[in-house]
């Protein structure tokens, strides 16, 4: 046999031999990503659920505190300001957070600091919220739409990662829904803020207006 057509019946054994042995690693390989981007789904989709579940609940317990003007305490004849705060519990959620992208991560994490920052608002109030009491109404207002504000923050976090994952949110379908309530509560905040801003403006416009009638007769009544 001609060296030439030796050399080239060893490549192609060579070759062979190779193929022999890449393929089932490329099978293997490939079944496990396979398999590895399946696991990673479901493992993606368990923890997503979960997620939103826990927003629900924490969203729930927002719009409460949203519509609620406090609880009259017979005792002491007066609302009581004390509340129980909105709890999110990621502690409860089993899984890793890993499959959210890092904007996502970011709110879900900041829900609790602005959760903070909205009692801390609470706390520093200005004396004129505490100045109708018993009813304490001035308050029971701010509080309100504070909480329907930071409500309306997790609701949307919740809406974007249904539209990512591209989940139907059925929770309140049907019944009650705790986030068109903070929607409608939040409409309702903006346009009675608006109603009482013309109010004061047209108090303040007629107070100018009786004010120049005034100083008009005093200036007829000097000459």
């Amino acid at each position: 046999m001609p060296r030439g057509d030796r050399v080239e019946k060893e490549t192609w054994a060579l070759l062979g031999a190779a193929a022999a042995v890449a393929t089932p690693l490329i099978y293997n390989t490939l079944k496990e990503a396979i398999w590895d981007t399946k696991k990673r789904n479901r493992e993606e989709r368990y923890i997503i659920v979960q997620l939103l579940f826990t927003l629900d609940k924490y969203i729930a317990e927002c719009e409460f505190l949203a519509g609620n003007d406090g609880q009259y305490d017979p005792k002491f004849q007066y609302k009581v300001m004390s509340y129980d705060r909105p709890k999110l519990e990621l502690s409860l959620v089993k899984g890793d957070y890993k499959y959210l992208d890092t904007g996502m991560l970011y709110r879900l994490h900041s829900i609790e600091s602005k959760h903070m920052q909205v009692i801390h608002a609470l706390a520093n109030l200005d004396d004129e919220y505490y100045d109708d009491a018993p009813d304490f109404s001035t308050y029971f207002a701010k509080r309100r739409e504070l909480y329907a504000i930071h409500g309306l923050y997790a609701v949307e976090l919740s809406e974007d990662i249904c539209r990512r994952f591209k989940i139907r949110h059925v929770s309140w379908e049907g019944g009650f829904n705790p986030a068109e309530s903070i929607r409608a509560r939040l409409k309702q905040i903006r346009a009675s803020r608006t109603a009482m801003t013309l109010r004061r403006m047209e108090v303040y416009a007629r107070k100018l207006a009786a004010r120049a009638r005034q100083e008009s007769i005093e200036r007829q009544e000097k000459d």
